[in-house]
């Protein structure tokens, strides 16, 4: 068996913060040991932050965790007394005037330092920076610089959830921005992104798709979960963070228009309800339910650990999925890998051409709305409504492309072909 070769994992969102940024790097963490890999995470010390997961780590896992200082605002408010913010909805940031490249440039000097004491304690054969934020590559190219160690610059996102040219408020910002974006081009071995959209940003690299772990995802079909036969209502789930990124505005429309009748040829009223577990922007939130009427039919479990949100929607009918289309740039959630190890029949309402709709495409169970068709998806929900029976699970469905390990197995690949 050959020796195992050490990396250094610069990664600021790390557990036990939760939420979707923090499941690529912490795969990368569990699973390229699999493939004699250890795994060393730098990443920041306690700040405030939306949502916790205290489920993942365990005891014996911090030593192999490095935790450094920062002068970010939400390692500040930290050091302060705050302990939790609210969630903003997962909406892009507004970057400030103040930051560059971001708000976590604090982290860059205190990380970096770190980094330096590692580097020269440790042998380590290779170092990966993800991003968000992207100072993280900042700090990939101090690396870089002081160790000539092969560097990778992993992209969980354009630059935030957006390209440079959408994001910054000024054109000094953007012309530095774009400076920076060239600089780790140049100068990183090798480039990642999570979807082939990134990587036709970027202008080079490779696309390492997110996964579902695969332990979670046997939660989708616990005993537990399981609902009778002949349920009394049809039940839509929908997982992940509702922003204008991923609205969840069409669902809606179409539920609230069944509920007033619309083409129905029965007077009876449907039996429909839509769990969402998430986080959100409660006053859009409040606002979509006054004007759809839907207080009543949605229940909001607000964002919690992947485990127990997995567990909230595995009773769920359909589920619903939706990514909103930004010209020719496309997002890809990783939620979608959670979606496509449920099984479940899926609503996708999907930018035309795009990663999430060549998945739904080839995962083939459910309806797939390229074009904001409300009347598609009223359809498809009074179709199954009307013939509950025909509702069901893909059957023999080959889950493992879409799992946190086929992710790091990918990455091994990768790092087998950069270390010399």
């Amino acid at each position: 068996m050959a020796a195992d070769k050490n990396i250094l994992l610069v990664a600021y969102y790390f557990p036990p913060l939760g939420m979707g940024g923090v499941g690529r790097p912490y795969s990368l963490f569990r699973y390229l040991p699999e493939h004699n890999y250890r795994v060393t995470v730098l990443t920041v010390k306690d700040i405030v932050y939306p949502g916790y997961d205290h489920t993942r780590l365990d005891t014996a896992d911090e030593s192999n965790i490095i935790r450094s200082g920062s002068y970010d605002p939400s390692r500040l408010m930290h050091i302060l007394g705050m302990r939790k913010m609210k969630s903003s909805g997962g909406a892009p940031p507004s970057t400030s005037r103040l930051y560059f490249p971001d708000s976590k440039c604090g982290w860059v000097g205190p990380a970096f330092r770190a980094a330096k004491r590692l580097l020269k304690t440790n042998n380590y054969d290779a170092v990966i920076t993800t991003s968000p934020p992207p100072s993280a590559h900042k700090i990939g190219l101090k690396i870089k610089s002081f160790s000539g160690l092969p560097w990778i610059a992993d992209f969980r996102d354009f630059w935030f959830s957006l390209p440079i040219e959408m994001i910054y408020p000024t054109s000094l910002q953007k012309k530095y921005a774009l400076g920076l974006k060239e600089k780790i081009l140049g100068q990183a071995d090798e480039i990642v992104g999570v979807n082939n959209s990134i990587i036709k940003y970027l202008g080079r690299g490779e696309t390492i798709t997110n996964g579902a772990d695969s332990e979670t995802a046997r939660l989708w079909k616990s005993e537990n979960n399981e609902k009778p036969e002949k349920p009394d209502y049809l039940t839509i789930g929908v997982l992940g963070t509702i922003n204008r990124l991923c609205p969840v505005e069409p669902l809606f429309a179409a539920v609230a228009s069944i509920m007033a009748g619309g083409q129905s040829p029965t007077k009876q009223v449907p039996k429909i309800k839509i769990v969402h577990v998430g986080s959100y922007d409660v006053p859009m939130m409040a606002s979509l339910l006054d004007k759809y009427r839907l207080n009543n039919i949605v229940t909001l479990k607000g964002y919690l650990p992947k485990n127990e949100a997995v567990s909230a929607l595995a009773p769920c009918d359909l589920m619903y999925f939706s990514v909103a289309p930004f010209d020719q740039y496309h997002i890809l959630p990783g939620r979608i890998f959670d979606y496509l190890m449920s099984a479940k029949p899926i609503i996708g309402c999907v930018p035309d051409g795009s990663d999430a709709e060549n998945m739904l495409r080839e995962y083939d169970n459910g309806i797939i709305i390229t074009d904001d068709n409300m009347t598609m998806i009223e359809s498809y929900i009074r179709g199954r409504l009307e013939n509950t029976d025909e509702i069901g699970t893909t059957d023999g469905h080959d889950c493992e492309k879409y799992s946190t390990k086929y992710m790091a197995r990918r990455y091994a690949e990768l790092l087998n072909r950069i270390i010399k």
